[in-house]
């Protein structure tokens, strides 16, 4: 299977044509960590799911050696992620590395995780100076009145990311996944240079994993939205509803949330309100959803949003910032 780009001219695309992209090489390992370090995103299949990174090659001593995971980060659960990034093949000890990590991470404490957190937003003018509970609330809850009390650092989440995920790597995974009961997943990418210099990047989370037990400690709403289905188009049309009964075009992400969960109960809250961020063109945590964002919302203050208008709004960026 290739990748291709079509090339076309009329806007009816009947003179379009396919032109290959091209497998790019990447020079340096760090091009795509700096890139999923921008793009937490990628790692989950539903666009309403995200990563705040604490750490990128954080120093951990492990067996009298010292060594760095690529990236070490936190889900909207408090769970720790941590995400080793290989170039080319899997190596057979990776799987062995990042369960050294995992045994180094479990032991982290809050008051570990906050200074951690708070050396690598020190230069984050939003975040900065901030402690870790405040710096999680304002990503992945920021209309919440109430702070929520998370607990950080119940369970862990690993990612091994690689070109090649080869066979030996796949079978040991999968078997710490079922018979272990370890949330480890394997990512396949590729990088694409198409002729006109655009780059494509093709991702592909191995399936091969066996899904770990709902009888498990792994608390369910990590996982996002499963559904058929869209979270987006779910949301969207809650929204639509919403504003059926309104008079001045404001709905409220409780609101919204409301309407979702008549409907899909099984939806998690979080998964709705963070949809509502990405798509929110001026909200200050929609740089942390860049994942098919859409320009649909705007946020008017305290918690309260409305339609995006163009023409009346402007044009905005993906880290919701506006473009003069």
């Amino acid at each position: 299977m290739g990748l291709f780009r079509l090339n076309y001219t009329k806007e009816d695309l009947s003179d379009g044509f396919m032109e290959k992209a091209n497998k790019e090489p990447i020079d340096y390992e760090k091009d795509f960590e700096n890139w999923l370090e921008n793009s937490p995103h990628v790692l989950f299949e539903d666009d309403s799911s995200t990563i705040m990174w604490i750490g990128r090659q954080v120093s951990t001593t492990s067996y009298e050696t010292t060594k760095f995971p690529d990236l070490l980060g936190i889900d909207s659960n408090g769970d720790v992620v941590i995400l080793e990034l290989k170039k080319g093949r899997t190596p057979r000890d990776v799987v062995a590395q990042i369960l050294e990590y995992a045994a180094w991470a479990s032991r982290l404490t809050y008051e570990d995780l906050n200074v951690l957190a708070m050396k690598y937003y020190d230069r984050d003018v939003q975040y900065q100076g901030m402690e870790l509970r405040e710096i999680h609330q304002l990503v992945f809850y920021p209309d919440d009145e109430m702070i929520k009390l998370t607990k950080f650092n119940e369970n862990l989440r690993l990612y091994i990311v690689a070109e090649e995920i080869t066979k030996t790597v796949r079978d040991v995974v999968r078997y710490l996944s079922g018979s272990g009961n370890i949330d480890i997943n394997c990512m396949k990418y590729e990088v694409f240079k198409a002729g006109n210099g655009e780059f494509y990047i093709s991702t592909e989370m191995d399936k091969s994993n066996i899904p770990i037990s709902k009888s498990t400690s792994l608390r369910t709403n990590s996982t996002g939205w499963n559904g058929e289905i869209p979270v987006k188009q779910i949301v969207k049309t809650a929204v639509d509803m919403v504003l059926e009964s309104r008079t001045d075009g404001i709905f409220t992400a409780k609101e919204v949330i409301s309407q979702v969960i008549t409907q899909y109960s099984d939806c998690n809250k979080s998964t709705i309100r963070c949809q509502l961020y990405a798509d929110c063109v001026n909200h200050s945590s929609r740089k942390h959803y860049k994942g098919g964002q859409l320009d649909l919302y705007y946020f008017v203050g305290n918690g309260r949003f409305r339609l995006f208008n163009r023409n009346k709004d402007g044009e905005w960026n993906a880290d919701g910032e506006k473009i003069e």
